[in-house]
């Protein structure tokens, strides 16, 4: 059985606030997180990205290559490397403006993704703002489709909703409404919903995709995560008190953390519905409480810097 999580998206560079007003560049980008957490708890994972050959896509490269992650699905290009510019508020939460017009990341093409067709993972994870952004959105959205209809991956989307991308409310919405209908699983923010549907509690728009079918994970940021099911069911969990030094890949770490226990409960795969449906509400607590104690432990830390199964004691 093919074990493999495929985390697809934008690797980039974070210009990072820092006290003083200066900014540090430092590698970033939510699918690249989630692979590094993935990683970290001891999970074959491989990440499909597209990196420059400039110098800012050699840093991303050199982050990412010493983490134990299959990089065979990298394409390089001498396409820039896509900027994302992090101001921190006092409670150290990150907003981001975005520098992506032309550069590497979206570049995708429809053979790109010909070997997973042929041998699907076990799961793939799409999201951020790698589904928002053509080409190559729509390339991945095709392969997410592709799986999905087949029932031969476990598709997985983090919505991770970018206001600063100036896109169109209604128009973001139809793309979220159309990609969810793909995804087993989804992956939002309290922020992501309310900002989509600001006419309504991000917890109501969370139980709806659950009755549509899908499993709805919406993180609270410190007030810490609830599951929605298909079933009706509900899972909270709260997140663990830390010294918080930021939130950067907190989400991410989060998301990780969730996949590396469904994994464990072999939970990932094909006929995703049936494998979901056998884990019980104690089981999706206990993977949750996880994920909500790997999340903590990333924000008692600068930058995205998920612990390990040996930090976990697992």
């Amino acid at each position: 059985m093919n074990d493999r999580i495929v985390v697809i998206g934008e690797a980039l560079i974070d210009l990072i606030q820092q006290s003083d007003g200066r900014y540090e560049a430092k590698p970033g980008g939510a699918p690249a997180n989630v692979s590094i957490a993935l990683a970290r708890l001891g999970t074959h994972v491989s990440y499909a990205g597209r990196m420059s050959t400039d110098k800012f896509g050699e840093k991303l490269y050199n982050w990412l290559s010493p983490e134990k992650i299959d990089m065979s699905l990298v394409e390089r290009t001498s396409d820039p490397t896509t900027l994302a510019v992090a101001s921190l508020d006092d409670q150290g939460k990150a907003s981001y403006s975005f520098y992506l017009k032309g550069t590497s990341d979206w570049g995708w093409t429809l053979d790109s993704f010909a070997n997973l067709e042929a041998d699907p993972p076990a799961a793939i994870v799409i999201g951020s703002v790698a589904t928002a952004i053509e080409p190559g959105a729509s390339v991945i959205e095709s392969l997410a489709g592709h799986l999905h209809s087949r029932e031969a991956s476990t598709v997985v989307i983090d919505l991770n909703i970018r206001p600063g991308l100036g896109f169109e409310r209604a128009a973001e919405t139809v793309r979220v409404e159309r990609q969810i209908k793909l995804a087993h699983i989804v992956k939002a923010s309290d922020d992501d919903l309310a900002w989509l549907y600001p006419e309504h509690g991000p917890a109501e728009t969370a139980g709806a995709w659950a009755a549509a079918g899908h499993y709805v994970i919406m993180t609270r940021g410190a007030e810490g995560a609830t599951l929605f099911t298909p079933s009706g069911d509900s899972v909270s969990v709260k997140a663990p008190t830390i010294d918080l030094v930021d939130t950067v890949g907190a989400g991410d770490s989060f998301l990780g953390a969730t996949l590396y226990g469904l994994q464990q409960l072999a939970a990932l795969g094909g006929r995703a519905e049936a494998a979901l449906a056998k884990v019980t509400v104690d089981q999706w607590t206990n993977l949750l409480e996880l994920a909500a104690r790997v999340g903590a432990i990333t924000c008692s830390r600068a930058g995205c810097n998920p612990p390990t199964l040996a930090e976990l004691g697992l």
